[in-house]
């Protein structure tokens, strides 16, 4: 098995230099590649000088956005001979064990999507993503904002993985495409795994497997107006490409304007 960990880049040279020196060594069966969107702050001469053959640079162009970011890189990896693809951020930080235990809940899993468990950055205990939820027009991460006490220690199927860090055999990206990227930022990730899902294929959640996000520093932390107007506009196409009924398109605004941002108050009054 041949792994394309894919890290794309967009002038964010600080975080994708931690990020990489938490992947690295890489295990031998995988290769580092890092994509860069067009950057403008001499990234990819720095990443070449510091990381030198324990990488490849792959480099688009142009800013193609998160989607387009990551179909580039996906053509490269795959014209390559790998098997697998795992899409990562580049504002993440991985454990020594991250990859390898992706990789055994692969052989449990095969040909399904799979997501680690993940935690904020900026406080390790605390959960950012254990677990997509896809209900009723509702999107939203299972065990946000709440300290890691283990309560979501069982590796199971899930409503969708983020894009944070998603592992795509692929099998699945021959059997449903690559990324949408008509998506200019949030929910391509929703939309690819329910797309896998109208296709027979789950998304496994696995908690044995973990990492840490430096959530939205691109986009200036969360709950900035620019990070919820785009994903508002994000929701609108989502909704428009899954042709959803009116009672979800109702849940699904009722959730985004109203009981999301609820339950992230009570949370944050109660921790």
């Amino acid at each position: 098995m041949k792994l394309g960990v894919l890290i794309l880049n967009w002038n964010g040279l600080s975080d994708t230099r931690e990020c990489l020196h938490s992947l690295l060594p890489a295990p031998d069966w995988s290769t580092i590649y890092v994509v860069d969107n067009g950057s403008q702050d001499d990234s990819v001469k720095a990443l070449k000088s510091e990381f030198g053959s324990r990488i490849r640079i792959v480099e688009t162009g142009a800013n193609l956005l998160f989607a387009g970011g990551n179909n580039f890189g996906i053509k490269v990896a795959l014209e390559d001979g790998c098997d697998v693809i795992l899409l990562l951020n580049n504002d993440t930080i991985l454990e020594a064990d991250t990859l390898p235990n992706l990789l055994a809940a692969a052989k449990r899993n095969p040909n399904k999507l799979l997501c680690p468990k993940i935690l904020y950055a900026g406080d390790r205990t605390k959960l950012w993503y254990a677990g997509g939820i896809w209900k009723g027009g509702r999107i939203a991460h299972r065990g946000i904002r709440e300290i890691d006490n283990g309560q979501y220690e069982v590796e199971q199927i899930t409503g969708w993985g983020t894009g944070c860090a998603l592992w795509i055999p692929r099998d699945v990206i021959e059997k449903i495409g690559v990324l949408d990227h008509d998506f200019k930022l949030y929910y391509e990730d929703v939309e690819y795994c329910l797309r896998a899902k109208a296709n027979g294929v789950e998304t496994i959640y696995v908690p044995c497997s973990r990492l840490w996000h430096k959530v939205s520093a691109s986009l200036g932390g969360h709950g900035t107006v620019r990070k919820q107007r785009r994903k508002f506009n994000s929701l609108g196409l989502l909704l428009e490409k899954i042709d959803a009924p009116p009672t979800t398109l109702f849940a699904a605004y009722l959730n985004f304007f109203a009981f999301d941002p609820l339950r992230a108050l009570v949370k944050t009054l109660v921790r």
